[in-house]
């Protein structure tokens, strides 16, 4: 069976670099992502490494996952809750006090009993979800009316990879927000929330101001890919980090054979030798949630043996004969060969290849 190594060293290193560059005074202001089975490195297994490095608040997709690491952090905050879907399951986060409901519309604060806590999303012009700014008013009426415990009041910076103004136009809209937020605070003799706006690219570029009060800075640092290791700015917006990739993919053969230069391999024999050379199959595939390597594509294992495309639903052919394989240590060039962001090539596979934590 194909498996995950989980570098915990990396993770470690990673966590001491964004630290400096961030908040190095206060490292408990970075928070994890760990949405997505932690981007398909494991939830469990990437919630007790940040555990270890003393990470406090952490953010997961559902309900599901927050009860799956409700031990291992003080603050859980569910980004999308659908609480009457799961009625059961959202009885046992409403007992939890270290988990919080992520509201992002007026209609849907309505679906929460008195005391549940929630951290109330805010929309600043990525214009995705999130309660308009000219409906804070009225979110604070229901919250006084249903008894709601306000813990956070934020927004999603959807700019921070991105070259241009709407970065920072999203940053002042948003201290606008908090500005209003402290006087329906006051008004209505509720605590101070927690603000929280940037993800790990927009973290790296947010450098605190001296002119803001400590009362209108951001709490904490939602960060994600990052911490695994990646970033995926606009190379004009690089930063130099040393940042290294958390998770490395490894397929164990199936069977070998030995073949000659011109015979073919796989469906509709798609790929034909150049060479006499010994092809194996390896135990991953796009049944997996690897992506499906196509005819014409060139990519290779960590060890540089070529992957003969297709790719099959439960295997791989490779021009090798080792008994295991490093499919990837570094999914950059599979993003690359497939357009897209290392995040989709990461989340696409599957939770139950096993993780080991080395």
């Amino acid at each position: 069976m194909p498996y995950i190594k989980i570098h915990s060293q990396n993770f470690f290193d990673n966590f001491h670099t964004l630290c400096q560059v961030i908040s190095p005074n206060n490292p408990q202001r970075l928070a994890i992502v760990l949405k997505d089975n932690a981007y398909g490195h494991g939830l469990k297994e990437m919630a007790s490494l940040a555990k270890e490095c003393g990470i406090i608040s952490c953010f997961v997709k559902n309900i599901q996952e927050s009860l799956q690491i409700v031990e291992f952090f003080p603050h859980i905050s569910i980004l999308y809750p659908n609480p009457l879907e799961h009625s059961p399951l959202f009885r046992q986060c409403l007992e939890s006090p270290n988990i919080y409901f992520c509201i992002s519309s007026l209609e849907k604060l309505q679906d929460y009993p008195p005391f549940s806590r929630i951290e109330l999303k805010i929309n600043t012009g990525m214009n995705r979800n999130g309660i308009a700014y000219n409906h804070l008013k009225e979110a604070f009426e229901v919250i006084i009316k249903n008894k709601l415990q306000l813990i956070g009041v934020f927004t999603h910076n959807g700019f921070g990879d991105n070259f241009g103004c709407e970065f920072y136009a999203q940053n002042a809209t948003f201290l606008e927000v908090k500005k209003e937020v402290l006087k329906l605070c006051e008004k209505h003799s509720l605590p101070k929330p927690r603000f929280h706006s940037l993800c790990s690219s927009a973290g790296l570029r947010a450098n605190t101001d001296c002119n803001i009060p400590q009362s209108l800075q951001d709490d904490c640092y939602r960060i994600g890919i990052a911490f695994y290791g990646y970033l995926c700015q606009e190379e004009i917006l690089s930063i130099p980090l040393s940042l290294k990739p958390v998770a490395s993919l490894w397929a164990k053969k199936i069977s070998s054979r030995n073949l000659k230069k011109g015979e073919r391999v796989g469906y509709g024999g798609a790929s034909t030798l150049s060479r006499d050379c010994v092809v194996s199959t390896y135990d991953i595939g796009y049944g997996d949630g690897l992506f499906r390597l196509r005819e014409g594509m060139e990519l290779y294992t960590k060890e540089g043996f070529k992957i003969l495309p297709p790719a099959s639903m439960d295997c791989i052919s490779v021009e090798s004969e080792e008994e295991e394989i490093c499919v990837f240590d570094d999914v950059k060039k599979w993003a690359e060969a497939f357009h897209t962001i290392p995040y989709e090539i990461l989340t696409h596979l599957h939770p139950y290849i096993p993780k080991k934590i080395i």
